[in-house]
């Protein structure tokens, strides 16, 4: 098993997504591991790769495929929005549909707050860009 940010990578064996990227939030679901989709998700990891494919190379979907995750603590790569300067040590929360499933960004509006911004200040990255994000460890 190999490492990411000094964490062990977990392999989840029950998807609800097909996960096309790393750098996604994920939340908990009964039903499986299934990408953020709403600004009150309550996200547990980060993808650290694509799903599992299969013999014809396709990305395996729910019920079939597996991604590895690893929870977020420490600085981690998320993808962003996109569509304005960041400044170091902003706060990044998640997103909804519309703006990215999986997805970080700098509206705070009643969404549930990932971490801070870590990257270079001023930088603009573009919308599904990987940027490092501080996640804070413990989320209610």
């Amino acid at each position: 098993m190999s490492a990411y940010s000094g964490l062990s990578p977990v392999d989840c064996k029950d998807i609800q997504n097909t996960f096309s990227q790393s750098g996604l939030l994920v939340k908990y679901n009964a039903a499986g591991i299934q990408v953020t989709n709403a600004i009150t998700d309550l996200p547990i990891g980060v993808t650290i790769d694509e799903s599992s494919r299969d013999a014809a190379g396709t990305l395996e979907a729910a019920g079939t495929g597996t991604v590895s995750i690893v929870p977020l603590s420490g600085v981690q790569w998320l993808r962003c929005v996109g569509g304005g300067a960041l400044k170091t040590g902003e706060s990044l929360y998640c997103t909804t549909t519309a703006l990215g499933d999986g997805f970080v960004n700098t509206t705070a509006a009643g969404a549930v707050f990932v971490g801070y911004y870590m990257g270079e200040d001023g930088a603009t990255p573009a919308a599904g860009s990987l940027i490092a994000v501080n996640c804070r460890a413990e989320m209610a």
